[in-house]
């Protein structure tokens, strides 16, 4: 959602959408993947995270793909960060 003069607004509460980087997380089966300085942008009146498809899309080849930069163990559990 937009505003006339183009500036990103909130499709959850209309609040204006600050660009920025996140730490994100996403899991996948029993796997938790961490991705961190990852563009997006935040509302800043109702916090939603909105991340482009695009980056999204970087996202899903890094997991399918990609060379974990660290692992990192968790409760009897491995989980890659990239």
């Amino acid at each position: 959602m937009t505003t006339k003069a183009n500036n990103p607004r909130c499709a959850v509460c209309g609040g204006e959408l600050q660009a920025t980087t996140i730490t994100h997380e996403e899991k996948r089966d029993s796997q938790i993947y961490l991705f961190q300085n990852v563009p997006a942008k935040v509302c800043t009146a109702c916090g939603e995270i909105w991340i482009d498809e695009e980056v999204r899309q970087e996202i899903d080849q890094l997991i399918e793909t990609g060379v974990p930069v660290r692992t990192v163990k968790t409760r009897g559990t491995t989980s890659p960060v990239r």
